[in-house]
């Protein structure tokens, strides 16, 4: 609790509580990053599944660049953002789903790259697809919800 403490008393966690600009700035890059990340994450999945058949899936790969990009930008922004109050957000139920919801939602986009690029069953990626974009849905949730419950 203490290191909690420390993260809401220190500059950071006062400057994006009582700047005029700070708290928007963040939370504006940390839906930018948020955009990017979703819009790889659903892209390649429902190729996955059967959408747009006459692209290559392995077509895919170079978007894990872009991909990577804005999960950095959403990584610093909400490290920035929980710095806001991290004595509730760690302990508050939706910020754990939140948590929970993108690390198996990494690891799913995992699995399925290497199912894509290996030779498993079809079936088992597509569940595996399918159980990844919700996943990353329920990271944008609960997300949102942290700032109503």
């Amino acid at each position: 609790m203490g290191f909690l403490i420390w993260l809401e008393e220190g500059a950071l966690g006062i400057f994006i509580r009582e700047s005029l600009w700070g708290y928007p700035i963040v939370l504006s890059s940390h839906a930018v990053g948020m955009a990017i990340v979703m819009g790889v994450v659903v892209a390649l999945n429902l190729r996955v599944l059967g959408y747009a058949k006459d692209i290559s899936i392995l077509a895919y790969d170079k978007l894990f660049f872009i991909g990577w990009i804005g999960f950095i930008i959403n990584l610093v922004s909400g490290l920035i953002l929980f710095c806001n109050t991290p004595t509730t957000y760690f302990f508050q139920g939706s910020f754990q789903l939140k948590i929970g919801s993108i690390v198996v939602g990494g690891i799913l986009m995992k699995v399925v790259m290497n199912s894509v690029r290996g030779d498993t069953s079809e079936t088992l990626t597509k569940v595996a697809s399918a159980a990844c974009i919700a996943c990353w849905f329920s990271a944008m949730i609960t997300g949102r919800l942290m700032a109503y419950l």
